[in-house]
């Protein structure tokens, strides 16, 4: 009985350790970053965590499992040409493959997802060949374990592959997942899975505000065209006051002028509550007004200041014998197509942004027939080995 409190406290520790590090998971992923190695060093660190614990063997089995799990993440990211990190394993909390770039649609983001189970149902198929010729235990643990790892990952929740793949079928199923999650939190309490719970509300709660979203990058996007006009307009009037003498003064007068807009804006500020549904409008505003204080505050930056600094050289500088001076004119030419392009590069990364969030989920009913039915399957099939698995060794138990 010692022995048992003594292991659930290390377990304890142990998982408080893991959830520290998926939390600083790209600090883990940096740590790690040796190259070829990561995967390799990653897996002997887990390995030696469950031999400590667990014995060599269950060990060897639960790394195996894994491993073949991620590779197949990596092996579907392959095939739709998307980056990846190396596999690196977390001590009970099993392990991650990093995406650098995420899918372009729900449906590969399930392809890649779906080809985790996959292949975990695929690494147990050696076991059960093995243990119906030998009826060594060992077999059916695997079983058991690799089953009831890959069957838990279908659980429809983001994060997990469950939740990513039924994501096609539409994000709201999310919900009901994370509805079923809570029983088991109350009734059974553990750190893994309430880590699983508070990442999948996150990833739902972002889904269920995808429109507001969508409404706030539009209006940027109107800010922006918004903001290209009024350069091009403040272009014209630098060309005109470029040749007075005092034209650093009138920069500087710009600026003031920018400065107090500014101001206005930030007094105009919404200020309270705003809860989300019922005050989008107000947020709508507030949203709209900071991103009016960030665009003045990159004219000024890039525009601007620049243009006094300029003047001011020009004020004080002589220029040498047999050296061309840029024409005045041609500088600020060339700050503001400098200035509209950085803009234009802005406007278009919203767009994309907003394209894609329309988008992303979109799939044709032939496909989410498809994914349903794929995923019934490797459900039943998981479950049918977990049965099997048990069995076995609920028979070996009782031997």
């Amino acid at each position: 009985m010692s022995k048992k409190k003594n292991q659930s406290k290390i377990w304890a520790g142990l998982s408080a350790v893991g959830l520290f590090l998926l939390s600083k998971l790209k600090f883990v992923f940096a740590l790690l970053k040796v190259g070829k190695f990561a995967t390799l060093i990653s897996m002997f660190i887990s390995f030696g965590a469950y031999a400590i614990i667990y014995g060599w063997k269950f060990g060897v089995a639960l790394v195996y499992l894994l491993f073949v799990h991620e590779m197949g993440h990596l092996l579907a990211a392959k095939q739709k040409k998307l980056p990846t990190s190396p596999a690196i394993f977390i001590p009970f909390l099993g392990a991650a493959v990093g995406m650098k770039k995420m899918p372009d649609n729900a449906k590969d983001e399930a392809y890649i997802a779906y080809a985790g189970p996959l292949f975990g149902l695929l690494s147990i198929l050696p076991a059960v060949v093995l243990y119906e010729k030998t009826g060594y235990p060992l077999w059916g643990l695997m079983i058991s374990l690799g089953a009831t790892i890959n069957l838990f990952n279908l659980f429809p929740v983001s994060p997990l592959d469950g939740g990513r793949i039924v994501g096609v079928l539409s994000p709201k199923i999310w919900l009901i997942g994370l509805i079923c999650i809570i029983p088991i939190l109350i009734l059974s309490p553990d750190p893994i899975i309430f880590l699983i719970f508070l990442f999948g509300l996150g990833n739902w709660w972002r889904n269920a505000r995808r429109d507001y979203t969508v409404k706030e990058g539009k209006q940027t996007e109107e800010l922006l065209v918004n903001e290209q006009e009024e350069a091009r307009k403040l272009g014209n009037e630098l060309k005109h006051y470029q040749d007075m003498p005092n034209f650093a003064y009138i920069v500087d007068h710009m600026m003031d002028e920018n400065r107090v807009s500014k101001d206005r804006l930030i007094r105009n500020l919404p200020d309270g509550w705003m809860l989300p549904f019922f005050h989008d409008k107000k947020k709508l505003k507030k949203d709209a007004i900071l991103t009016k204080i960030s665009l003045l505050e990159k004219r000024e930056r890039l525009l601007l200041v620049p243009c006094k600094e300029e003047a001011l050289k020009e004020e004080h500088s002589t220029v040498e014998e047999g050296q061309q001076e840029k024409a005045p004119e041609q500088f600020i030419n060339e700050l503001i197509s400098s200035y509209e392009e950085s803009l234009l590069n802005e406007k278009e990364n919203v767009q994309n942004e907003i394209e894609k969030m329309k988008n992303y989920y979109v799939a044709s009913m032939k496909t989410k027939v498809t994914v349903l039915v794929l995923y019934l399957l490797l459900a039943g099939s998981l479950s049918y080995f977990v049965v099997y698995g048990n069995t076995i060794m609920k028979s070996h138990l009782i031997g």
